[in-house]
């Protein structure tokens, strides 16, 4: 059964100093688009597909079904592929082959198909080959939103051939868990893309960080379980384990960045 679009998302590297989210927005509602336009983002990093893929993912399980647009795009004008994917929820996100929108599909439900997005000129106005994402995603989303099927678009692809999301799946090992860091986010906490579940009942225990180097760290249930300044290990909204200070910035004190290989190593009561 069809699933009924209930709104549209927009996720971006574009900012929102000068006009190009406006013109994007602008033009699905020229196009039609009368469903609400949900801003995920667009403070994405600059060209930070990691970033731009795990806010995406984060989001979307709070969104309704929709069609969801995601540009974090290096490689525009270039001949890479544009692509919309379908997940089994019945989303479809849209967006270039770059691995942005896999998580995404991937949190709900798994992807069901994907086709290779391939206008014809007869189709096209004007298109900018440095601002696609306004002359040839946007009104995609908006035929989609319109009741044209992605089929329209263009050839089926099959799914082993999409360009995978940039990190590999978390490795649990006795004793040791290893991932990276998918996201610092506005308040400096460092967010990981190994799930919480992973590390079992920890009870009091601690846990050992390594990114380069080793470090012991406390294990809390929320920020202010340890003093401001502190360091803390714990949970995230979404069931990750992050990294965070009390009332500080632990990326700042830290330095890592998305795409970092992290480990972690459990410890009992602080000891190894």
């Amino acid at each position: 059964m069809k699933a009924e679009f209930r709104c549209v998302t927009f996720l971006s590297d574009f900012g929102l100093s000068d006009e190009t989210v406006a013109c994007c927005k602008g033009l699905l509602l020229l196009r039609g688009v009368s469903l609400p336009v949900i801003d995920i983002s667009h403070e994405v990093p600059a060209f930070d597909i990691i970033s731009g893929g795990w806010m995406l993912a984060g989001a979307v399980l709070y969104m309704p079904v929709g069609v969801h647009l995601a540009i974090v795009d290096p490689g525009v004008g270039t001949d890479r592929r544009i692509i919309a994917v379908r997940s089994a929820r019945g989303d479809i996100f849209v967006g270039p082959d770059n691995g942005l929108v896999i998580p995404a599909a991937e949190r709900t439900g798994g992807i069901d198909g994907c086709w290779s997005v391939e206008r014809t000129p007869e189709e096209l106005e004007t298109v900018s080959p440095t601002f696609q994402a306004r002359d040839l995603m946007a009104p995609v989303v908006a035929d989609l939103v319109g009741g044209k099927p992605p089929e329209d678009f263009g050839p089926a692809l099959k799914t082993g051939s999409l360009n995978s999301f940039p990190l590999p799946a978390p490795q649990s090992l006795p004793g040791k868990i290893s991932g990276h860091v998918a996201l610092v986010d506005s308040f400096g906490t460092i967010r990981t893309d190994i799930p919480w579940k992973f590390l079992g009942s920890l009870g009091d225990s601690g846990i050992k960080i390594s990114c380069g180097w080793l470090f012991s760290i406390p294990v809390g249930r929320t920020f202010s379980d340890v003093s401001s300044g502190d360091m803390v290990a714990l949970e995230d909204s979404w069931g990750f384990v992050s990294i965070a200070v009390n009332r500080g910035r632990a990326s700042d004190i830290l330095g890592f960045k998305p795409g970092d290989p992290i480990s972690v190593e459990l410890t009992i009561s602080g000891k190894p």
